[in-house]
């Protein structure tokens, strides 16, 4: 069995690397990584198009960032791995650090402007547009327009620590990292620990403040690491329990001679690294299983309740230690409703809505995963089953958005419990791109949707799927959107095996779970 590898420290040009979230996804596919965090500086900007660009393919993007923390007077880093990167707060907060560097790089570029250079921060700025700017974008500037030779020069001449041109900035603990990381569900590593010279006395009392503080990891693997500093970061991880993390700090060409996954040569981050930190994140183990149920049809009864025998069923199947996953074709919404009716709350539990193209945890209140309908896709949708006499939904947030009221909507929510909003244009007025549009038909669905879904796909070829959730209804879907799609991301994202995992349904969109 061959042997697959990672790097979980990396940037791009949100930060100070020099190739964007695409290429370095690109970068890694060719170097055949199983997976990479992208762990920009201060910021999560990066991680929404690095995620984009690893769709479809057998690369693990995973959310981070790399905190600049002050520890005794010297610059500590935090890598924070896992946490909500979308949740509003947290990037909020991220703001406030990428201003505190905004601040503190007008004042250096001031400085540098007073002692003859012509850089004022503007120009910096339009030379990197997009990226949160750092003393190497400084350092590259100057060398582009003759200042310095080398990177490395200006560092040593001018924007150095103790150079005549550095201004330090603003930075917090990094307890207070390792708690903010920590507070939106993630996992906090300390980064290349020979870095700031402590000696091996104060390392040890920097990582054992840091472990009580909450710090789940360590960088053992790091582009300049001996072997002798790898042995003692893995005994300190050892003496501390914490586990075992690595990487290249790949930057493109500001870092010369570092290369992704392979730092100057001879760096080899093994994936089972990432396995185990999944496992002390969510509570699993290499033996946790997982059942992903469908409602409807399956885990129901015909009344939309769930029997005392199949509640004593998977009571025992949770307290065997096993997560149990709410796989419905549902809105999110919906689903919410019916596990507070049924009374269906388990720890640990997850559900997979809108055939696997949302993902979301009752207990955190996280959603994890998401896919949306491209908005072409929706008003082709619309456009469409206007010309063929169709009914047609879509979702937008909490509320179900057609046309009119007609018969249809009432079959709809005989059973489905969402408020619903009458729009003459409701493709024109959602407040983002749904998850999920639905055709139904009630008197000839045999005739007329199989020549619409035929028609949609056409026009669409590879960003959207349609397929028949039951007799009467046609669900459109994003193209990756399906059960098995969502089963094999829960798995990796949990590092629980897929062979592990079980799934039960009764129609087809719960054949891909089923074949998965």
């Amino acid at each position: 069995m061959s042997t697959s590898f990672i790097d979980l420290h990396c940037h791009s040009t949100k930060s100070d690397g020099t190739l964007t979230p695409t290429q370095l996804v690109e970068l890694a596919l060719k170097k055949h990584l199983s997976a990479i965090a992208l762990t920009d500086h201060d910021n999560v900007s990066g991680i929404e198009e690095a995620v984009n660009a690893a769709k479809s393919t057998d690369l693990e993007v995973v959310p981070g960032i790399e905190f600049s923390t002050e520890y005794n007077g010297i610059d500590v880093h935090i890598v924070g791995l896992y946490f909500d990167w979308q949740d509003p707060t947290f990037r909020e907060q991220c703001e406030e650090f990428v201003n505190e560097r905004v601040n503190r790089n007008k004042k250096m570029a001031a400085l540098l402007c007073k002692a003859g250079f012509d850089m004022p921060y503007e120009k910096i700025e339009a030379a990197f547009p997009g990226s949160v700017l750092t003393r190497a974008h400084f350092g590259r500037y100057m060398k582009e327009h003759g200042y310095v030779k080398e990177i490395s020069e200006a560092f040593e001449k001018y924007i150095g620590e103790d150079c005549p041109y550095f201004v330090p900035r603003e930075k917090i603990s990094p307890e207070k990292a390792i708690a903010f990381t920590k507070k939106f569900h993630g996992f906090a590593i300390l980064a290349h620990p020979f870095q700031y010279n402590l000696g091996d006395e104060g390392l040890d009392t920097l990582v054992q403040c840091l472990k009580a503080a909450g710090l789940g990891g360590i960088e053992a693997y790091y582009n300049n690491h001996t072997k002798e500093q790898t042995q003692k970061v893995i005994a300190l991880a050892e003496k501390y329990d914490l586990l075992l993390s690595g990487g290249s700090d790949f930057h493109g060409s500001n870092k010369p001679g570092i290369d992704l996954g392979t730092g100057y040569g001879d760096l080899r981050v093994p994936a089972e690294l990432l396995t185990k930190i999944k496992h002390r994140l969510h509570g699993t183990t290499d033996e946790t299983k997982i059942f992903f149920c469908d409602f409807d049809g399956t885990l129901a009864t015909s009344e939309k309740t769930i029997s005392e025998k199949t509640r004593k069923a998977l009571d025992d199947f949770t307290d065997r230690g096993g997560i149990l996953v709410f796989s419905s074709g549902r809105a999110m919404t919906d689903v919410r409703e019916i596990l507070n009716r049924t009374d269906l709350h388990y720890k640990d539990m997850y559900v997979s809505a809108y055939n696997g193209a949302e993902i979301w945890n009752p207990e955190t209140k996280v959603t994890y995963y998401r896919e949306t309908l491209p908005m072409d896709v929706v008003h082709g949708a619309f456009e469409l089953a206007d010309e063929m006499n169709l009914y047609i939904q879509v979702y937008d947030g909490d509320v179900i958005v057609t046309k009119k009221h007609t018969k249809e909507i009432d079959y709809y929510t005989r059973t489905v419990r969402m408020d619903v909003r009458y729009d003459e244009a409701p493709d024109q007025h959602l407040s983002a791109p749904p998850c999920k549009c639905l055709v139904i038909d009630l008197d000839d669905p045999k005739r007329k949707i199989p020549p619409f879904a035929k028609a949609l796909s056409g026009a669409f070829p590879g960003k959207v799927r349609c397929l028949m959730s039951n007799a009467n209804y046609l669900e459109i879907d994003p193209v990756n959107a399906t059960k098995g799609n969502a089963l094999r991301w829960l798995c990796r994202f949990l590092g629980i095996p897929v062979a592990n995992s079980y799934a039960a349904g009764d129609a087809p969109n719960d054949i891909p779970a089923i074949e998965a």
